[in-house]
Formats: C-alpha cells, structure tokens, sequence
C-alpha cells in the first residue's frame, strides 16, 4: 500500500495540536483542506484513524500506528537535509551522540578526540539527556548512539546495550576536608555528616539509594539535593558537604586539587557504562566508527585501572618499555 506523505503530515500536526482547527493553523492551511485530506487517508485505508469529539479529535489505535511511522519518517527527512547541509560545507556527518554527564567527562571527549584526528572536518554533536529521553530520541533516529549507564533501568523494546567500562562510586570531599586524609570509608561511618545529594531525576539516583540500602543505612536526611551536577560539585568544593560521585565525572577537579576522593569500602559500588543503540536501525560509516574508537578507549581505561598481579612480570623488556611510556602519558602510577 502506498501512501500521501502530505496526508501522513497533516495526520501527525492534528496529533500534535490536538485539533483540527489547531493544525490547520501550524500547517498554514484551511481546516476544510485539512479535513478533506484525513477523509481521503481513510478511505484509502477503509478504516478511522481519528476519533472526532467535543474535545478535539483523539487517534484511534491505528493512527497511534501511522503516527509514530509519521514521526520516524519526519525525523530521517530531517536527518537528509541535515547531511546534505553537512556535505555542502565540505564536513563529514553529522553525527548525533547522547550522553549522561560521566560519559560527557572523560570517555566521550577522547573518543571523540581520536576520531577528529582521523575525520578534521568532522560535524558532531554531544548532547547531555536523561534515559526516559534518550530511549525514545534512538528509536526515532533523533540520535545515533546514547553513552551512558547500562543495567540501571528496565529493558527498553528495540534498543540494545553494550558494556563498555565500570565507574567506581567515590565518597568525594574538598581539599583540605577533614576526611580527606581517609583512603577508604563506609557509608555507616557518615550517617550523620552533611550530605549534597543528586536528587530522583538524576541517572544514578537509584544507585546511590541501593548503596544506602546494602549498607543499612537510611537515605539522608540531612542533604541538600539538586539535578544539577555542576551545582553539586560546586557545593562541595566551597563547604564542608560531602557526597558520592562516579570518579570519572570529577577527574577535572582531581587534578585541579579542588576535589579529593575515597574509597567507599561497600561492596557493587561501581557504575556500567556503555552504549545504547537502535537494534533495527543500521549505524551510519562515522557512528560505526565512533563505536569503534570509544571501544578501544574503554578497553584502555579498564586496563589503566586494573591493579597490576601482584607477582606479574612482563614477559620482555620491549613489553615493559612500552606500557611504562603508555603510564608515564597518562600520569598514572598504575598500568
């Protein structure tokens, strides 16, 4: 069956407006105009795609249906003109990344470094969403991949994750706070401290509250929240609050010396992250290759933070020349 791109249009503007007069209105077209185009859509499908009321005019279960192929079909033309403007200015892409503000801190920036290096006249964009918009934004096409907590909320129909790397969770303080000279401690030694906290929007909120749990520790009551990470993080470097933060997400700051982690003792305090894609939706040659390289930069951040065996040796003297220029490049003692 074939059908009118325009009358899938005009199906999609009255779903969003929610009335005819309505859409007639944002189509810039006369209501009569708009209504004889549904009229010719049902016909041609021999059933109603839209319930007339009082109220307005409410899909039925088959323009649910229609709607959602109306607004895939609106976002891959979006996409064509988006590529077509790209290829005219000479760049290649573009190249839609979602990210949650740990992937945006470290793992994404260096993959997206590696892959500028091969592609200068790369056109990319890095766009910080929570996973109830994530998901759907990678079903439509809105974004080519998501970078973010993997394992964390349910399963979402027709997006597939990969794992990609593990974040440890770190009790974070000032420099010069009081606890700052602890190399680990445990939730129930901080019952009572002053506690900045990601309030239930944030992406790991539930985490933090599993920690909690596990500890037998109530969740604080004595905190400031906010979904604000920067406020966070601001907070605790100009006072005395403390809070727990994936250690990737204030690597800056570590190195800043405005921030100091510790340990936490609790055991499954760690973060998945990896990354999230359409499972029926074919990756363009620059976001296949964008999954490539952040691949390899988690793999080489696994390896960086794995402790060394205690007893290992490598195997020659070319091996340890090798991984003891790769340490000394990225300021860690471990490899």
């Amino acid at each position: 069956m074939e059908f009118d791109l325009k009358q899938l249009r005009n199906l999609l503007a009255i779903a969003r407006h929610g009335s005819f007069s309505r859409a007639a209105a944002a189509l810039k077209m006369s209501q009569p105009a708009l209504s004889n185009s549904i009229v010719q859509l049902e016909r041609r499908l021999h059933a109603r795609v839209l319930e007339r009321g009082r109220h307005g005019a409410q899909l039925t279960q088959l323009g649910q249906l229609l709607v959602r192929h109306a607004e895939l079909m609106e976002v891959g033309l979006e996409r064509a003109a988006e590529e077509i403007r790209t290829h005219e200015r000479a760049a290649v892409g573009p190249l839609l990344i979602g990210v949650t503000p740990i992937a945006a801190a470290q793992l994404v920036p260096r993959a997206l470094r590696l892959l500028r290096q091969e592609v200068p006249n790369l056109s990319a964009s890095v766009l910080e969403m929570a996973f109830a918009d994530a998901m759907p934004a990678l079903l439509k096409g809105q974004i080519d991949l998501m970078v973010g907590p993997v394992g964390v909320y349910a399963k979402v129909d027709g997006v597939e994750e990969e794992r990609l790397t593990t974040d440890p969770f770190t009790i974070i303080v000032r420099s010069g706070h009081p606890l700052q000279r602890r190399r680990s401690i445990s939730l129930r030694e901080l019952a009572d401290a002053a506690w900045v906290l990601p309030n239930d929007q944030s992406a790991f909120h539930h985490q933090l509250e599993a920690l909690f749990i596990v500890a037998g520790v109530p969740w604080p009551t004595n905190a400031i929240v906010t979904n604000s990470m920067v406020a966070l993080k601001s907070m605790v470097v100009h006072g005395d609050g403390i809070t727990i933060i994936p250690r990737q997400l204030v690597a800056l700051e570590r190195e800043a010396g405005l921030l100091h982690c510790i340990d936490l003792v609790e055991a499954g305090a760690a973060r998945a992250l990896g990354l999230s894609r359409a499972r029926d939706r074919k990756l363009s040659p620059l976001a296949q290759r964008f999954a490539e390289i952040i691949r390899t930069c988690a793999s080489e951040e696994r390896a960086r933070s794995r402790p060394p065996a205690k007893g290992r040796e490598l195997g020659n003297s070319h091996m340890r020349t090798k991984y003891s220029v790769r340490a000394r490049a990225n300021g860690s003692r471990h490899l």
